[in-house]
């Protein structure tokens, strides 16, 4: 059978909270996952864990006192950064203006909406998970964002009003959700950056757009109606449906009021609605229980309950396919449990068929739980079906057989939405993980891919600059000035890279395919490439002899079962042909990566290869290397309840000892966060910053004496002075010498920041690029010093580069908040009985001190009078509540500080 590599079944679901946590650093995946023979898997995990990205990506986002990503943080952060941009005045003092998208100009990521304009099917609406919306009018061959550089870049559907001078009205939803059986608890496991805050509106043919008021969140401790929107329905005038992780919503006057339709409650979170050209609306309800399954309605406000008997009792999700050209037939896709799949066939008037037993592997589909699901007719013959899941399939009898007409090769695996043109019903645009797609001809035969081994038909890439890549890493040549070769790790699309200065320039693909590249480097020579891929905790090196790639498997030997999903590692900046690589909580040393010779098909090593003894104990999250002298490496560990810093001096020769230098005032709850970076000042190797990527906490901590000493330096990317509130998630910082004075940038969930001094957590960071990186995810930094080449890669637009070659004229301190009031940390915290709050008084007034639980409910009024010049000490006994995290915050005029205190009884 054609695309067996679709067909594997996927591993067993695994517990949550502590356990997740304890799983995600202790784990054996089997050697059958490593990637030996370029054996590419799909992009959410591994064959027998296919969580492991999204447990990783909880993992270091939680707010180590919930142990939850905060509800709607995504939004919420959003507005944070909107008044700081007003408070830094960021763009008269940024760095610079100059940010050049870089592509992949080629190469697209994840893709959930996709809509042909009714009036013009040249005009194509496209919407990545986390890049925003795009729109083309020359059918695909160029792309602009129409998503605002400040707006929500998580799109998750779209739909258009196809009523007669009505067409100009778009909506569009937000947000990605696993719906996984109705249980709640996998909510933790939903990426921060993908989550929606309600539905968008445009008036002007999908050039801007609003969100609809009604829709957005107003209760930013828990998930609301909207945050994550499957699917979006027009009908009459300008009416509404939104199926949403709670149920249907339904909206009369274009989305400016809502009414619940259908709700069952936490238990079914999946929610697809469909209609047909008469207005007749099917729904589907996805969860554990009776309630699960389809709902039919004639007027939109009576529905029938029209499962066949032989229904399950849980289901993950359902997906919705109206034969056009019969609209009495529709056939539904469902996902029981990874990877049990269900087709049926319903006829209005007749009944049901059950045609699961004709699915490919008898419905052992790959869909991650319901996350990969299409069932689509050819508009023109209802015999013909398309089956999106990691593959494509289709059926020309009516589902009585499939085969698989979409894999690697010029296409892409993991579908997610398809459109048929309506001139061609041959004619078929697919959205999926890599981009957009286009076949003449859906119903052409298959022919084997002799580079991939697969059977699909013939298709084209529509990602002419559609800049939706996903990238986890970017890094350039140090040791060349002037250099253009940018090399990164990205999801869904392994390892990209270019060398070409030209932002239009093709980006080369190593691995092409689903899987997601993880960290990577480029020797100074620039005559290496260095990749982990994430995982599988697999290592390559490649290279170019003769202009032709080449890649040699240099993972040592003596290593079995994955670590981190995204593996970190560095090369001795001292000596490029030296590698420290971490594996859980051991420490490996290559003292000649480039000795590994090219073998075919590919092997691991125990060439050179030495396991640093001195180094045990906690898993290794982040490394750092110093430039100058001392030799020295830093590493960061981690062990399931709090997280250490250590250096190692002359790290390349012997059996060098680590000394400890986590600081005291560095986040600590009984599950502390783990460092994510580790940038060490390139002029002095006792200069650090170190970051902690959760919510939470204070994120950024810099040291000037290699360690003894610790200074918070967030500054004002955090809300709160002790990094609670709406502050952003920090993923790396970088270190730059202009005419010999330091720049730092940082990267974070929503956009790229400088600095010009760091001044304790008085630090003002203003941002970059606001109108052209705007507010996407920027994960990872790569800098070269000689020429101030930086560049940055999102996750959601691809990359940006810009040079800095001379220091900031505009540069300047700005004033942060008027030094009239200052809360200090309360101690003992935490405490299990009282704790005393501290603050002073530069000029007498009204002072408001007024303990919160998590939730946001008024606990305890501490203090609320007038209070004169001073410092004060106010004693919170706390012996009538119970143990957990308690937010105390003082009002002082118009200002506020929080802090956020540890009961433990």
């Amino acid at each position: 059978m054609k695309c067996l590599k679709f067909l594997i079944t996927s591993g067993i679901v695994l517990a949550i909270g502590v356990a997740i946590t304890l799983y995600f650093l202790k784990s054996v995946p089997s050697v059958s996952q490593r990637t030996r023979q370029i054996q590419f898997q799909a992009s959410e995990g591994t064959e027998e864990d296919p969580l492991a990205r999204k447990r990783y990506e909880w993992f270091r986002l939680r707010d180590p006192a919930t142990n939850e990503i905060p509800k709607n943080i995504g939004i919420r952060e959003l507005n944070f950064v909107k008044k700081l941009a007003k408070q830094t005045n960021s763009h008269g003092h940024a760095v610079t203006r100059e940010w050049i998208a870089r592509g992949p100009y080629n190469i697209g990521g994840r893709t959930r909406a996709l809509a042909l304009d009714v009036k013009d099917e040249n005009t194509i609406f496209a919407g990545g998970v986390s890049g925003g919306m795009w729109k083309s009018i020359d059918g695909g061959k160029s792309w602009k964002k129409t998503t605002a550089p400040d707006q929500l870049h998580s799109v998750s559907c779209i739909t258009q009003n196809r009523t007669s001078g009505k067409e100009h009205i778009w909506y569009y939803g937000t947000g990605e959700s696993y719906p996984r059986g109705g249980s709640a608890a996998y909510s933790n496991l939903s990426d921060a950056f993908y989550r929606g805050d309600g539905i968008f509106k445009s008036i002007d043919g999908g050039e801007t757009w609003s969100p609809l008021p009604a829709t957005v969140s107003g209760t930013p401790e828990s998930e609301d109606p909207f945050d994550y929107v499957f699917g979006l329905t027009i009908f009459g005038d300008d009416s509404v449906f939104a199926a949403t992780s709670k149920g249907l919503f339904k909206s009369m006057d274009g989305g400016a009021s809502w009414e619940h339709v259908l709700n069952f409650g936490e238990s079914y979170r999946s929610t697809e609605i469909a209609a047909t050209t008469n207005e007749t609306f099917y729904v589907t309800i996805g969860g554990i229980g009776s309630d699960n399954g389809v709902y039919r309605s004639d007027d939109g406000i009576a529905w029938e309950h029209i499962s066949p008997p032989e229904w399950p009792d849980t289901t993950e999700r359902t997906a919705i396919g109206i034969v056009p050209s019969n609209e009495n037939i529709v056939y539904f896709f469902t996902c029981l449990y990874e990877p049990k799949t269900q087709l049926w066939k319903y006829e209005h008037g007749v009944g049901w068929t059950n045609l699961t037993a004709n699915l490919p592997n008898g419905g052992g589909l790959i869909t991650y739980g319901g996350h990969m699901m299409i069932v689509k007719v050819k508009p023109d013959d209802e015999n013909v079906l398309f089956l999106g899941t990691v593959g494509l399939f289709r059926s020309t009898d009516g589902g009585q057989s499939f085969e698989c007409i979409g894999a690697y090769g010029d296409f892409h695996v993991d579908q997610h939405a398809i459109v048929f043109s309506p001139s061609n019903p041959k004619v078929m645009f697919v959205g999926n993980d890599g981009g957009l797609f286009k076949t003449e001809d859906n119903l052409a035969e298959p022919t084997l891919d002799p580079t991939t081994g697969e059977y699909h038909i013939e298709w084209q890439s529509l990602n002419s600059g559609y800049h939706t890549s996903q990238f986890y890493s970017v890094a350039i040549d140090h040791g060349t000035p002037h250099d253009e070769t940018i090399l990164g790790g990205t999801q869904d699309n392994a390892f990209l890279y270019t060398k070409s200065s030209n932002p239009q320039h093709p980006w080369e693909a190593i691995f092409r395919g689903s899987m997601d590249g993880g960290f990577a480097t480029i020797s100074d020579s620039g005559e290496y490439f260095y990749t982990s891929q994430a995982g599988s905790f697999a290592m390559w090196r490649f290279d170019f002899p003769d202009g032709q790639l080449r890649w040699t498997d240099i993972t040592p030997k003596q290593i079995i079962g994955g670590g981190l999903w995204l593996p970190p590692f560095v090369l001795d900046a001292h000596d490029q042909k030296i590698m420290y690589l971490p594996w859980r909580d051991q420490l490996w040393r290559n003292s000649d990566l480039t000795e590994i010779p090219y073998v075919f098909p590919p092997v691991t090593t125990d060439i050179n290869w030495e396991q640093l003894e001195n180094v045990t104990g906690s898993t290794i999250t982040a490394l750092g290397m110093s430039k100058g002298e001392p030799r020295r490496l830093y590493f960061a560990t981690y062990d399931w309840t709090y997280g250490k810093l250590f250096k190692l001096d002359t790290p390349h020769a012997g059996q060098p000892i680590p000394e400890e230098i986590t600081g005291s005032n560095f986040p600590y709850y009984p599950y502390s966060p783990s460092v994510s970076c580790i940038a060490v000042d390139p002029q002095d190797a006792n200069k650090l910053l170190v970051v902690f990527p959760n919510y939470g906490v204070i994120s950024i901590y810099a040291t000037e004496d290699g360690g003894s000493t610790w200074s918070p330096v967030a500054g004002n990317l955090e809300e709160y002075h002790d990094g609670s509130g709406s502050g952003p998630s920090i993923r790396w910082v970088s270190i730059l010498y202009v005419d010999e004075q330091p720049i730092y940038f940082a990267g974070t969930s929503v956009g790229f920041f400088s600095t010009s001094k760091l001044d304790s957590m008085n630090t003002v960071w203003v941002q970059e690029g606001a109108l052209t990186i705007g507010n996407v995810v920027v994960d990872m930094i790569d800098i070269r010093q000689s020429d101030g080449f930086v560049v940055i890669g999102t996750h959601g637009n691809g990359v940006y580069s810009t040079h800095v070659t001379e220091f900031p004229s505009g540069m300047k301190e700005i004033a942060g908040q008027p030094e009239s009031f200052k809360l200090l940390p309360a101690y003992p915290n935490p405490f299990n009985q009282a704790t005393t709050v501290q603050f002073r008084l530069h000029k007498s007034g009204r002072v408001k001190l007024i303990v919160y639980n998590v939730l946001g409910e008024k606990i305890k009024t501490l203090i609320d009078g007038h209070l004169q010049v001073g410092e004060h000490n106010v004693r919170w006994s706390a012996n009538d509540v119970s143990s957990g995290t308690y937010f105390i915050r003082l009002n002082f005029e118009n200002f506020n500080e929080t802090l956020k205190v540890l009961l433990l009884k």
